[in-house]
């Protein structure tokens, strides 16, 4: 999963690399229905009846596409990417292997040879793709290209893509770090480039690279952005050495706990400007974040862009994700609001975010696609037999992969609230964990977007489904919890359309969803 970043806690060997939060359980409401990856399925009314009448002001579909003759797409998660002309989906670096193993030295737990090892642009419209080979590139370009969880800011004005950190294997394959780089091109040139099979000289032309002798890049599992020209890097860590579930002496990790704000000096990868958003006093560390959910984001009191950080990676001490939002707005601090309370999704996963300005009460709507969660509501029998085994074993850490769709909201009047749509993923397929939703780019070039892609739902007429993007790849896993440690997970390579629909929705309240275990596990040391 994101390679489900190396954390280096005693986790039990059950889940998604204590990834995160719970699965489904099976509930009265049950699920939508469909072949589940166990081929089961479960039957629910269309409306469960705890559901909540217009909860929502829209409603979503996920539609996976069938490209039928054409070679299926990679199967790649953890990966960096951007998507252009609603139709051009360019995917750098990331894994080809499912959540990693935890198994103690000489194991490696992230195989060398899973480390994507190509560039793809994958045409969403006809199923077509092409690929360039990095190993055809100077190792010193090549290796960090081929890592997972980097972090990428895409700036569509001017074209210029931007690519940091990154975790994965150095050049000789013989220890892994994180990746003191970054890495600029434009994109539509090196999309170009390889789906006209250009030369390797011709791709490296494209690419420029940098790296930062104090180790500022050197950041994994955060997030990038630009704000006023700035770069704001979010979060994350600096893995060196081999994961260990069990801890070890081969490995250091050190988390930022902080937002680094720097600017870089025209037509270079030089840093001009340098400063950091410092982390905060408070007793649970609220900073100590990795691999969660962070994303653009309209203030509802304001109407204001800012940056919003859901879910998160570890609360110290504890197998724990956070489960309250931070934003932020500005170099000069952070707005920790302790009022949220997400039950669901806490680990990365496809957000759509969608903003309702024409409300009594503006909302800011993220819904979040599967992945891994503490909470759960849907389940299919099999799923559930599966849960429950693992739990009657002790092995539940109370971090499964979930089927479910949520949405947790902000109001103008400050109050939150979160809803679990009333239809699972399709066919309750446990994936999402790292993967991600594009929207359209028209959309944002028409206005249809605020400029940092949040949706306007207003722009939108009532009734009309409309695509409004996609989703593709990330992990899966046969179970909520694995039967056998070590075992149960693969990459996907479906895509799924998204489609919108401006009209009044039932909900299930997030209050009916179930904990995946009662306490969160606790490091004893």
């Amino acid at each position: 999963m994101k390679t489900l970043h190396f954390f280096v806690y005693k986790i039990s060997l059950v889940i998604f690399c204590a990834l995160l939060i719970a699965s489904c359980s099976n509930n009265s409401s049950g699920s939508s229905g469909g072949s589940g990856v166990n081929g089961d399925s479960t039957k629910t009314d269309t409306v469960p009846h705890n559901a909540q009448a217009n909860a929502l002001p829209f409603s979503l579909e996920f539609v996976q596409q069938a490209y039928n003759g054409q070679a299926p797409f990679p199967r790649i998660q953890a990966y960096v990417s951007l998507f252009v002309e609603d139709q051009y989906l360019l995917i750098i670096g990331g894994r080809r292997q499912g959540l990693h193993t935890f198994q103690g030295p000489p194991t490696n737990n992230f195989i060398p040879d899973s480390s994507n090892n190509y560039i793809f642009v994958l045409d969403l419209r006809t199923g077509t793709s092409s690929s360039f080979n990095v190993d055809s590139l100077s190792p010193d370009l090549s290796a960090p290209l081929q890592s997972a969880n980097q972090e990428i800011y895409y700036d569509r004005p001017t074209d210029q893509v931007y690519i940091i950190g990154g975790y994965g294997w150095n050049a000789a394959k013989t220890n892994m770090l994180t990746f003191n780089t970054i890495i600029n091109f434009k994109a539509k040139p090196l999309i170009a480039a390889i789906r006209n099979r250009q030369s390797p000289a011709k791709i490296a032309s494209l690419l420029n690279f940098a790296s930062d002798k104090l180790g500022r890049f050197a950041v994994t599992g955060g997030e990038l952005f630009m704000r006023d020209s700035k770069f704001y890097l979010v979060f994350g860590q600096n893995f060196t050495g081999q994961y260990r579930a069990f801890g070890g002496s081969d490995f250091t990790q050190k988390y930022t706990e902080e937002t680094r704000v720097f600017t870089l000096k025209p037509n270079t990868l030089e840093i001009l400007s340098y400063g950091s958003i410092p982390g905060s006093n408070n007793a649970d560390h609220p900073l100590h974040r990795r691999d969660g959910n962070t994303v653009e984001d309209i203030d509802p009191a304001t109407g204001a862009s800012r940056i919003a950080a859901f879910g998160g990676v570890f609360q110290p001490g504890a197998i724990a994700p956070y489960t309250y939002p931070i934003y932020i707005k500005s170099p000069s601090g952070y707005d920790i609001d302790t009022t949220g309370n997400q039950k669901f999704s806490q680990y990365e996963c496809p957000v759509i975010s969608i903003f309702d300005s024409a409300s009594a009460n503006p909302t800011m709507y993220h819904t979040f696609f599967g992945g891994i969660g503490h909470y759960y509501y849907f389940q299919t029998p099999s799923q559930k037999a599966a849960f429950d085994t693992v739990t009657k074993e002790g092995r539940n850490d109370g971090f499964p992969f979930v089927a479910d769709v949520t949405t947790f909201l902000h109001s103008k009047d400050g109050s939150y609230n979160e809803f679990i749509h009333t239809n699972p993923i399709p066919g309750n397929r446990l994936v999402g964990a790292t993967a991600k939703f594009w929207v359209n780019e028209s959309f944002i070039l028409k206005g249809v977007t605020y400029p940092n892609g949040v949706i306007k739902l207003p722009m939108f007429s009532n009734n009309r489904k409309t695509l409004i993007g996609y989703i593709y790849g990330g992990i899966e896993a046969q179970n909520p919890l694995p039967l056998a440690p070590n075992t149960g997970t693969f990459v996907s390579n479906s895509v799924f359309a998204v489609y919108l629909t401006r009209t009044p929705t039932a909900a299930i309240p997030a209050s009916f969803g179930h904990a995946s275990s009662k306490d969160y596990q606790v490091i004893r040391k």
